[in-house]
C-alpha cells in the first residue's frame, strides 16, 4: 500500500511535465507562416513614450512603443509593448512590414481605433500592436 501511494504521488507530481515543453531543448520554436500576414504596413516613425496603464507589464512597466504607420492608405498610430521578440528592448526601423489583423472590434462602423495587429519583423519575431490614433 505504501508503494502504491508513493507511486501515485510521483505520478501526480510529474504529470504536468507531459504538457509543459512543446519543443526540444535547443530547438527553435516554430517560425510564423509569412503567407498569413497579408496586410501591408509602412512604418514611418517610432517613439517610446511614458505611458502607464492599470495593468502594468512585468518587463516594461510604464513605457510603450508607438509607431506612425500607413495601412490601406490611412495614416494611423499603433502602440504595443517595448519588448519585442526574445526580451529585446527595441525600436522599429522605418520601412515596409507585413502584418495581419487579429482583432477588429469595429466591423460595423468602419472605425479603426482598437484594431489589433501582429506585425511580422525581419527576424521572424512578432510585435503585437493596437491602433491608438488616426492622422489626416
Amino acid at each position: 500500500m505504501r508503494k502504491f501511494i508513493v507511486v501515485l504521488v510521483l505520478i501526480l507530481c510529474f504529470s504536468h511535465l507531459v504538457h509543459g515543453q512543446k519543443t526540444r531543448f535547443g530547438q527553435s520554436p516554430e517560425k510564423p507562416n509569412p503567407a498569413e500576414y497579408s496586410v501591408k504596413m509602412h512604418v514611418s516613425a517610432t517613439h517610446i513614450r511614458y505611458y502607464c496603464s492599470t495593468d502594468k507589464d512585468l518587463y516594461n512597466e510604464c513605457h510603450r512603443l508607438f509607431a506612425d504607420v500607413i495601412v490601406n492608405g490611412r495614416r494611423l498610430e499603433v502602440s504595443g509593448a517595448t519588448i519585442i521578440g526574445k526580451n529585446k528592448f527595441a525600436l522599429l526601423v522605418p520601412g515596409d512590414y507585413m502584418a495581419r489583423l487579429t482583432k477588429d472590434v469595429n466591423d460595423e462602423t468602419g472605425a479603426v481605433i482598437n484594431q489589433e495587429y501582429d506585425l511580422l519583423l525581419s527576424d521572424s519575431a512578432i510585435w503585437h500592436c493596437v491602433t491608438t490614433g488616426i492622422a489626416e
